[in-house]
């Protein structure tokens, strides 16, 4: 199935809509970052370099429903493994999830680590971050999407932005630059006549 990300138009309704939800942090940081949700949710403090401005990415975790219990495993392939720099506003986001986080009354040893946590101090299931977002989707008059689109919506800002493909295979940590060609450089009308509009003079000839 094609993946569709957000246009600009309903990027902006979206991030008006998760105003002071649960899961805003959560993601906001997607969409300034690119991770995978299990990515996300696999985020250690010790993964975070605030003086560098940079998150290391070396683990992935998901809610196993058939053994009832978190799996903690590697990044998807080698080049899962990266280093991703963060914006302001991804600082920005980090510093307030950690303030939230003070306010858990009661968080077990097991999961003090971890950076994005429920109000009950549990990482949140990705099925459930997929479930509210079908729900905000609902209420502010927009198409239902998944996490991954928040992920796929990160990429195409960066291509919009001029970012090189080889730059941000690396950042999405995709294992070869055909995944990212074929996935994430999605050419609208308006980016394909403004290419057109740079290369004219050339194609004369003159």
């Amino acid at each position: 199935k094609k993946k569709v990300d957000l246009t600009l138009d309903v990027h902006k309704i979206f991030l008006q809509a998760i105003k002071g939800h649960s899961y805003e942090n959560q993601y906001r940081f997607i969409l300034q970052t690119g991770l995978r949700t299990g990515e996300m949710i696999g985020l250690k403090w010790e993964d975070i370099n605030f003086e560098a401005r940079t998150i290391q990415i070396c683990r992935s975790m998901e809610y196993r429903y058939s053994t009832k219990e978190w799996r903690i495993g590697e990044p998807k392939s080698k080049s899962g493994y990266r280093t991703v720099p963060l914006t302001e506003e991804a600082i920005t986001i980090l510093k307030n999830q950690r303030e939230k986080n003070k306010r858990i009354s009661d968080i077990s040893e097991e999961w003090k680590e971890f950076v994005f946590l429920c109000r009950k101090g549990t990482p949140v299931k990705n099925s459930t971050y997929d479930s509210a977002l079908f729900k905000i989707c609902d209420k502010a008059q927009i198409s239902r999407f998944s996490m991954h689109i928040l992920r796929h919506t990160f990429a195409t800002r960066c291509v919009e932005a001029g970012m090189k493909p080889k730059t941000l295979q690396m950042l999405l940590g995709h294992s070869n630059i055909g995944i990212t060609m074929n996935l994430y450089v999605h050419c609208t009308e308006e980016e394909k006549r403004k290419e057109i509009n740079l290369v004219e003079k050339a194609l004369m000839a003159t």
